[in-house]
This record gives structure tokens, C-alpha cells and sequence, in this order.
């Protein structure tokens, strides 16, 4: 290359120049440099990355200096050496990036006392922990506490019916009143195909498994659930009746859009379709009634309408033309016992259990022992008792009637036993009793009978 012939400036220098254009322009207009510069840094400019934005006034005056004293290229950015901190020591900052990078839960006054057990320094408070952390971020060193997210994030899909259920809450106002109401829909990830919708106050576990036994019911088993990670999948119940079912669990991980697309997806078009209607005088807001409401909406709208993400294809006509078997539950009994969990309880002396703050009376016998008994998450008050190899409904302890009620009456002493002396003094009873008793030994006559004199 010639040397009379300059490479282009960049880019950051073409656009500080035209800042400087700009006020080099009213300047020659007659405007003074200051009104000029407060002019110029009150408009926008298109930026290098070909975006609006503004310059201050300081920023403006440093450049236009540099130009006046070198020319254009005094405009170049200067080159700055990359470091974590100008203030703290650099052995300091590595011993906390690497202490943060092993353990991403401990805080930044926590890596400061580890500076101090190390003899990195002698107190926590003479370092500003806003400076050690702002230290931390020019690292790239992640700050927050708690588990990262997975690297191995990446979007999903199964081939087939019945393998991933997506399952979600979403959250509404209905009636005049606008109560709070909450709906869990349970999505096909294969088909987009909705086969069940329950409606609750709250996102709870019975609400949830009430949802999963209507989908066993109807379609059958899944391989796995996917979940929001709210509470009423994390509870424990629910993890019981999913091991009891053997159903796999996978609870979604906060902050990762790519897993959850479909249902964020499908929760635009709920609302957009009906939620939003549901918040009128006309609505009835009983949690059945909805329920009712959105199952009518699955049935007869969304699960027959064209997707562009099938191929124009319905949930519907999907979910039918897969060729994998269902595996529902034929035997009704059998489904309704995979959704008891069983616990331990030790009965009290007066042979009563507490579940749930609720007494309940067990079988005498069986004070100071430990029990299993058998819980139906779907109905909190039905509870078997497994003894002897028979299950036994338990019944809540009546409190009032118990006041209320009579005490047994006390045992009847136990006569003691007959000694010698009594023994001789009841046979000389019976050998005197003529002489001793009134009549003289004879029987009472008779007032029915004639006498034999007579």
C-alpha cells in the first residue's frame, strides 16, 4: 500500500466527526460553542450499530478538543488494557473469581471472610463488597447465588402421542367480581391436543391430581409430565402418586423460554379465545361451572382447529392418526388406588391418630404401636388403616359427643375369698336355722292352699 494512501477510519471515528459537523455548523451559523454543543447533544444521532442515541455535552467538548488539537484521527477511542479492578489487589480478585466459580452460592461477604482466612486480608470491611463484585462481572464471573442455569439448553419435541404431557397453570379473573381463579390444562406435546382442564382457586396438589386422574381416565398413561415447577406439582403428594403410577417428572427449569414455548404459546391463545371473556356479570364463577366453560372450548374449538405448526392440521385428527397404543386404565379400582400415599402415625393411649390436625379413632389394642395408614389425596378424609392384612376406614373422633357422653362406671369390686371361719359359720347358720329363725325352720304356708287340717 502506498504510503500517501490512509486506511478508512472506523466507524466510531465517522461518527464523532459528524457529532462535530454538527456543531461546527452553527458555529459557523454564529451560534456560540457552548449553545452549539447543548444544542447538538440534546438531538439524536444514528449510532454505529444504526440505532438512536445521544451524546452528553462532556463527551462532545472532549472530542471536539482532541480534533482542534490532532484532527481526525486524535478521534479514535483509546485503547484501554482490559482489568478487573484499578483499586483492589489482583491476587484478591482471582482468589474471589475462583471461590465464586466453585461455589456459586456463596455471597460476596462470604468470599471476603474466605479472603481473610487465607491472609489475603486482615478485615472484611476493608474491602466495599459493591467493588468486589463489580470486579467479579468485568470477569464475567456469574454473581448471582443459587444453581446456574444448564449450559445444555436447546428446544424440544417427541414424535409421538402420550410420550412428554405438558402440564400449566394459568391464572384468571371471572364473574362480576373479577375473583381470582386458576385453570391447569394438560397438553399433548406431540399433537398440541388438550384432553383435560380442571379450574381451582388455587394451584394446589388436589387440583392437579384431580386433573391427572380425569387424563388417565380418559386417554390413558403418559411417560413423562412436564411441569411449570409450581407448587402444586412439587408437592409431595404429587410426587407419590406419579412414583405410585410410574410416571416420570421433569419440573421446568426457571428462566428457560426455549422449554416452555408451547405452553407460553398456548396460553396466548387461551386467553385471547376465552379467558379474557370470562371476567363478565353474565359469568358464573363457580369453579365447576368454568370448567365446564373451558372443556366446551377444548372440545368443540381448539382441539378442532387447524395449527400452522402441524401443517394445517388439528390437534384432534393428530392425536387420532398416531399409531402408538394408548395404555388407559380399564379397571376403575385399580386407578383409584394409585392415588393413596401412605404414612406413619403413632396412635396415642386412647387409641386416637392425628392427620392433617384431624383426630381419628382407631381399633383398640393398638396404643403405643406405629401404623401405616393410606391417604386418598383426592378426598384428604378417607383414610384406611392397614391391620391384620384388612384395611379399615378410619372415622374422625366425634369431640363434642365425647363431653357430652356418660363415663363408664367403675369396675366392680372383686368379694374377697371365703375364709375357714366364714365357712363354719355358714354351716352352723344352716344347722340352727330352726331354732334361729322366727318360723322355726318351717316353710311359709301358702295362701292358695287349703290347710292339711282342714
Amino acid at each position: 500500500m502506498p504510503a500517501s494512501v490512509l486506511p478508512p477510519p472506523p466507524d466510531a471515528v465517522l461518527f464523532r466527526f459528524a457529532v462535530l459537523s454538527k456543531v461546527r455548523i452553527r458555529i459557523l451559523r454564529g451560534e456560540d460553542l457552548v449553545v452549539a454543543v447543548r444544542a447538538v447533544a440534546a438531538e439524536e444521532h444514528i449510532g454505529v450499530d444504526q440505532r438512536p442515541s445521544q451524546v452528553s455535552a462532556r463527551s462532545i467538548y472532549r472530542w471536539f478538543a482532541a480534533w482542534t488539537a490532532g484532527g481526525v484521527q486524535a478521534l479514535a477511542p483509546a485503547l484501554r488494557t482490559p482489568t478487573a479492578s484499578h483499586v483492589l489487589d489482583p491476587g484478591l480478585v482471582t482468589f474471589l473469581a475462583a471461590e465464586k466459580r466453585a461455589d456459586g452460592r456463596a455471597s460476596v461477604p462470604e468470599l471476603l471472610r474466605r479472603a481473610v482466612d487465607v491472609g489475603l486480608l486482615q478485615r472484611p470491611e476493608d474491602v466495599d463488597r459493591t467493588t468486589a463484585w463489580r470486579a467479579l462481572r468485568r470477569l464475567g464471573v456469574r454473581t448471582r447465588t443459587g444453581t446456574a442455569p444448564p449450559l445444555d439448553q436447546r428446544r424440544f419435541a417427541k414424535e409421538n402421542r402420550m410420550q412428554i404431557m405438558l402440564c400449566d397453570g394459568k391464572h384468571f379473573r371471572a364473574g362480576r367480581q373479577g375473583l381470582r381463579r386458576v385453570a391447569i390444562f394438560f397438553i399433548d406435546d406431540a399433537s398440541r391436543y388438550v384432553p383435560q382442564v380442571v379450574v381451582g382457586t388455587s394451584e394446589t396438589a388436589v387440583l392437579f391430581l384431580r386433573g391427572l386422574h380425569g387424563v388417565l381416565e380418559r386417554v390413558g398413561k403418559m411417560d413423562i409430565l412436564y411441569d411449570d415447577h409450581g407448587s402444586g406439582f412439587t408437592a409431595d403428594d404429587s410426587h407419590g402418586v406419579l412414583t405410585n403410577l410410574e410416571i416420570g417428572i421433569v419440573h421446568g427449569t426457571v428462566g428457560y423460554p426455549p422449554g416452555r414455548g408451547k405452553i407460553e404459546r398456548f396460553n396466548r391463545t387461551a386467553e385471547d379465545a376465552i379467558l379474557r371473556h370470562l371476567a363478565q356479570d353474565d359469568v358464573d364463577p363457580d369453579c365447576m361451572a368454568l370448567e365446564l366453560r373451558l372443556a366446551h372450548y377444548l372440545e368443540h374449538d381448539y382441539n378442532r382447529r387447524p395449527h400452522r405448526s402441524l401443517g394445517k392440521q388439528t390437534p384432534e385428527a393428530r392425536f387420532l392418526a398416531d399409531d402408538r397404543s394408548l395404555r388407559p386404565y380399564d379397571d376403575g379400582e385399580e386407578l383409584r388406588r394409585k392415588f393413596f400415599v401412605w404414612e406413619e402415625r403413632l396412635v396415642s393411649n386412647d387409641h386416637v391418630v392425628s392427620l392433617d390436625s384431624v383426630f381419628y379413632e382407631v381399633p383398640p389394642g393398638l396404643g403405643g404401636q406405629r401404623v401405616r395408614i393410606a391417604r386418598d389425596v383426592l378426598d384428604p378424609k378417607h383414610l384406611l388403616l392397614d391391620h391384620e392384612g384388612q384395611s379399615i376406614r378410619l372415622r374422625p373422633v366425634d369431640l363434642h359427643a365425647n363431653a357430652r357422653a356418660r363415663r363408664g362406671h367403675a369396675p366392680a369390686l372383686v368379694e374377697p375369698p371365703t375364709s375357714a371361719v366364714g365357712a363354719a359359720r355358714s354351716a352352723a347358720e344352716r344347722a340352727l336355722a330352726p331354732i334361729t329363725q322366727p318360723d322355726g325352720g318351717f316353710p311359709a304356708a301358702d295362701p292358695d292352699k287349703e290347710p292339711p287340717w282342714t
